[in-house]
């Protein structure tokens, strides 16, 4: 027969159990109590009960005997046997209102309590394991969910089939003692309401009866199951490939990139800008929209409406520079045409509308049919432009250049006009966005349905043109409507601005948008001037993706080295931040020096490295000269 050393130790080796085992034994009259036992009302001047007894030889490591004259808790004191229950016990009156709905129902949890016959027992004697001097009839260990399921498949190793316990939530000491006793069998013990109060049972423990004379078969079944490769602490599998933090497996895809394993894809960089974090260099591209066509020989009007013609200058574009967006983008006067307006067409630079369909007569806008996307003027070749770049699939980031609710109100009404309708008819304005940001919906619609990008390009929303009140009375609100529009349906919302920004650009960011594209400032007087890009980044502060901002109307005529230099400003002011695709101010001119596009690009893939922008300390900004202004003179930024 094993002894309570072994059994300890047995268990200790193959369970680690937190606290002690607790030998338990029931004294019978006449049984003498050991002189060691330490007696509750006796020697701590108080009242116990089963559970809490049992808790301080499992923690303190004492030997404890509890007595009627020790006890308190009325519900251990007749499961025990110390006394004979109550009709209060019998009525189901002790679990009415706390346990059970009903005083019926109460009387049959109470029947369901295993109970010793009163005077059977008169006294609880219980120790840890490794310290008892007596024989006990069952041991209780306390232990976590995975413990006691080892001692289950311990208790199944020779007999094998399932281990039967039952749970009533509470008077857990029945189950503990008097249950194991009756059965002879191990119970899995689910610690009741009163364990977890007065015995300190935590929330992760559970507790595993042993009748004494089944301990050697335990013990048995805890080193066969061990030697068959059941474990405790569970041996946990560790063969596999860990799916590590995004950005955690980004250093290593870069690691991999230097050494020729792999390589960073045009889109990549982008989808990096967007989450915040950093590929092997910036993402870079030029608006490029009819230098595509001159490039492939075609007239500005050839590219603005020969689809086919298009597709095919902006993949010759995309196939000579390898930019890392590519746009679906001819003009912006195509919406404008839709509602009516006339486009002129010429040889140098982009369209224009020449007649406003209601700078006349502004009455004419009930009367205007809403454009069809797919049927109205040159909408449905631009939409076949879209699904062509994306049935292309280049290995870019792809966009679509739409035209915004405001520059569209602003070519129907003519902006000279439009400027005074602020003052002189507010209301009118108001009517025409609603127009205008409808269309915007149906049309950004169609085109998000084609897979690309979405971007509503809204030029004379500048700062240059109208006061930033204006922008926040008359167009904030249905730029915000517009972006929540398509945030709904999971479709985020470029918008680029020409002109001056920067007292909008909070505006901008409550409005939703998840990417701004701007120009260089063009305040007249040069000791004003304020670096675009550098105030965007302050302000946005990451909440929005910034595009910009090398100045487009170098691309006509410059040196390589004032091209340089523009990249490097604006990579000194935004890369550090991420969130950040470097481009140009706005469109690059039709008759773009093709040269000076290819400088661009080579600037931008030499100094956008991010392994070269971050070995150096961040450089001090300074702004870029404005527009015209011969770079001699220092301008000083308004903040």
């Amino acid at each position: 027969m094993i002894d309570v050393k072994t059994a300890d130790r047995e268990l200790q080796t193959y369970i680690r159990p937190q606290t002690f085992p607790v030998a338990i034994r029931m004294l019978k009259p006449g049984e003498a109590i050991p002189d060691r036992a330490k007696r509750p009302a006796r020697d701590f001047k108080k009242l116990s009960m089963n559970c809490q007894v049992i808790d301080m030889a499992r923690r303190y490591g004492w030997m404890i005997a509890l007595t009627r004259e020790d006890h308190i808790c009325s519900l251990g004191i007749a499961a025990l046997g110390f006394e004979k229950p109550t009709h209060l016990h019998n009525s189901g009156t002790l679990c009415e209102g706390m346990y059970t709905e009903t005083k019926e129902a109460g009387q049959r949890s109470e029947a369901a309590v295993d109970q010793f016959a009163p005077g059977e027992y008169y006294a609880l004697l219980v120790a840890p394991l490794d310290r008892t001097t007596f024989e006990p009839h069952l041991v209780c260990i306390y232990a976590n969910p995975a413990q006691v399921m080892r001692l289950t498949q311990a208790a199944l190793w020779k007999r094998g089939g399932k281990l039967a316990s039952a749970f009533g939530g509470r008077v857990d000491c029945s189950e503990i003692i008097v249950t194991t006793m009756r059965t002879d069998r191990p119970q899995v013990i689910l610690p009741c309401s009163g364990d977890r109060i007065f015995g300190q049972t935590q929330d992760h423990e559970m507790a595993f009866t042993i009748p004494w004379a089944q301990m050697e078969e335990i013990v048995e079944g805890l080193r066969g199951t061990h030697a068959g490769g059941i474990r405790y602490p569970i041996t946990q599998f560790m063969e596999y490939e860990a799916k590590l933090p995004p950005r955690y497996m980004e250093a290593n895809r870069l690691w991999d990139a230097e050494k020729g394993r792999s390589e960073f894809t045009p889109r990549d960089r982008v989808v990096a800008a967007y989450k915040r974090s950093f590929a092997d260099r910036v993402p870079v591209y030029p608006i490029v929209a009819s230098f595509a066509g001159t490039l492939d020989g075609l007239s500005i009007e050839e590219y603005c409406t020969n689809t086919t013609r298009a597709i095919t200058a902006m993949m010759n574009y995309y196939e000579r520079y390898q930019p890392d967006v590519v746009l679906a983008y001819n003009d912006l006067a195509k919406e404008a045409e839709a509602f009516g307006c006339r486009v002129k067409y010429s040889d140098y630079v982009v369209p224009s509308i020449d007649a406003h369909v209601l700078a006349e007569d502004k009455s004419a806008l009930a009367r205007i049919p809403m454009p069809d996307p797919y049927k109205t003027a040159r909408l449905p070749g631009f939409l076949d432009q879209c699904e062509a770049l994306v049935k292309a699939k280049p290995p870019t980031a792809i966009g679509a250049v739409a035209v915004g609710p405001w520059t569209i109100a602003m070519l129907m009404r003519n902006p000279e006009v439009m400027l005074l309708d602020t003052f002189e008819d507010p209301q009118f304005i108001h009517d025409l966005m609603r127009v205008t940001t409808d269309f915007c919906k149906t049309w950004g619609d169609a085109i998000a349905k084609t897979g690309i990008g979405l971007s509503f390009s809204e030029p004379t929303a500048s700062i240059s043109l109208i006061s930033p009140d204006n922008y926040r009375d008359f167009v904030a609100p249905y730029h915000k409507e517009l972006v929540e529009y398509f945030k709904a349906k999971k479709v985020g919302v470029t918008t680029h601005i020409c002109g001056t920004t920067y007292p909008i650009y909070e505006d901008l960011i409550q409005c939703g948008f998840t990417t701004v594209s701007f120009d260089l400032d063009q305040q007249a007087d040069p000791t004003l001037y304020v670096d675009q890009l550098e105030r965007f980044v302050e302000v946005a502060r990451g909440r929005a993706v910034a595009i910009g901002n090398v100045d487009a109307t170098k691309f006509e005529k410059t040196t390589k080295d004032a091209m340089v230099a523009d990249v490097r400003r604006c990579l000194d002011a935004a890369a550090r931040q991420s969130a950040f695709i470097l481009s140009t101010s706005c469109e690059i001119p039709p008759k773009s020096d093709p040269e000076v596009v290819r400088w661009f690009m080579d600037a931008a893939h030499e100094y956008g490295r991010y392994d070269r922008i971050f070995e150096t300390a961040p450089p001090a900004v300074t702004p870029a000269a404005a527009p015209g202004d011969s770079g001699d003179a220092k301008p000083k930024r308004k903040r």
